[in-house]
């Protein structure tokens, strides 16, 4: 009789123990599955519905109006500065599908893969255009805005152009682009990476047009070029060294003026000029090419902005791992304490034969 109760109990046992089995390995299925839904849909399906290979812009705050599109005019960052598509052509048409005023470029529909820093100019059918703004691939998907802000037109001084800004990039990055202007005025955050602040006041110095030292004299106001000079290299963090060295260098190509038209110990305009050896032939653009004008350079702040794409995708494989390491556990204390309830039953039942 003892021996069937015995039988029974251990019967008991092993169903007890094959149910919890049954029902942790459930618990962990479902665990497992609660931990990596969470990162599909921010990593996999988020990619999916995102804002696609699009920049944006949004025309309420430009205070226009009368027009019938908003064009994108694209060009390279560059020395060459070339254009993607000619001014106003269909080719560079935006979007406002819903109508609430924010006009979309679709670039993989305009065949533009962004694969350095550009420049864009928003414009209108009726001649409205903004200043220009710089972007690179961290600027897909954002939308530019204009807040009020007018910039004097590099080429031509009796003119202002709205600036705009994208809504989530540095502006000392990508924004509005560092500039000469014709009478020598810089305007401006942010220096194109194929360039360096001191390429540009070079270039300045010798170019016998419009944008150059030469004009900025004949259509200065009456400044001097002594003036002229102070204030542009003080607006470019250039000291007295600096300028000294670009005057040199600027001689041998085409200097507009001559070595008497500025002296390190005469600076009416810009007094916070300082001394101190050039440092800026040493440094090299922001893209790390070599400096240009000679090799002489002095290089604007610029960042490098890293977007982390892979933090949900390592998310679920940790949440993985660990729900299946408790399972393992879970299963081999079961089994223990079976094997130690079934050799406890052993011993009792043979206690009680013998006695």
């Amino acid at each position: 009789m003892f021996k069937k109760v015995l039988s029974i109990a251990l019967a008991i046992i092993m169903m007890l123990s094959v149910a919890m089995i049954g029902v942790s390995a459930a618990q962990v299925e479902i665990a497992d599955e609660s931990a990596d839904a969470p990162a599909e849909v921010g990593a996999d399906a988020g990619a999916e519905t995102g804002a696609g290979n699009t920049i944006s812009f949004d025309a309420n705050s430009t205070g226009w109006g009368g027009f019938k599109w908003i064009g994108f005019h694209i060009w390279h960052a560059d020395a060459d500065n070339t254009a993607i598509y000619d001014w106003s052509t269909k080719a560079q048409r935006g979007k406002d599908a819903d109508g609430d005023g924010i006009w979309t470029y679709d670039l993989d529909a305009a065949g533009i893969t962004i694969d350095g820093q550009y420049l864009v100019i928003f414009y209108t059918d009726t001649g409205a255009q903004t200043y220009n703004l710089l972007f690179d691939s961290s600027c897909i998907g954002d939308t530019a805005s204009c807040n009020g802000t007018e910039i004097e037109n590099p080429v031509d001084s009796n003119k202002s152009t709205l600036a705009a800004y994208w809504g989530n990039a540095d502006a000392s990055v990508n924004g509005p682009q560092l500039a000469i202007t014709s009478i020598g005025n810089v305007v401006g955050s942010a220096l194109p990476k194929s360039t360096t602040k001191y390429a540009m006041f070079v270039k300045f110095l010798c170019s016998p047009d419009k944008d150059g030292l030469t004009n900025a004299i004949a259509n200065g106001g009456g400044k001097t070029a002594q003036e002229i000079i102070d204030t542009c290299a003080s607006a470019l963090s250039l000291n007295k060294a600096d300028v000294e060295q670009a005057i040199n260098e600027a001689k041998d190509t085409g200097y507009a003026g001559n070595k008497k038209d500025w002296t390190s110990d005469w600076s009416k305009s810009a007094s916070s000029l300082s001394d101190g050896e050039a440092t800026a032939a040493n440094e090299t653009p922001a893209d790390g090419s070599a400096a240009p004008a000679g090799g002489s350079s002095s290089s604007g702040s610029s960042s490098s902005s890293n977007n982390s794409s892979s933090s949900s995708s390592s998310s679920k494989s940790g949440s993985a791992s660990s729900s299946k390491t408790g399972q393992d556990t879970t299963v081999l204390f079961i089994m223990l304490g079976v094997m130690v309830a079934a050799a406890g039953v052993i011993i009792f039942a043979r206690k009680r034969e013998n006695a």
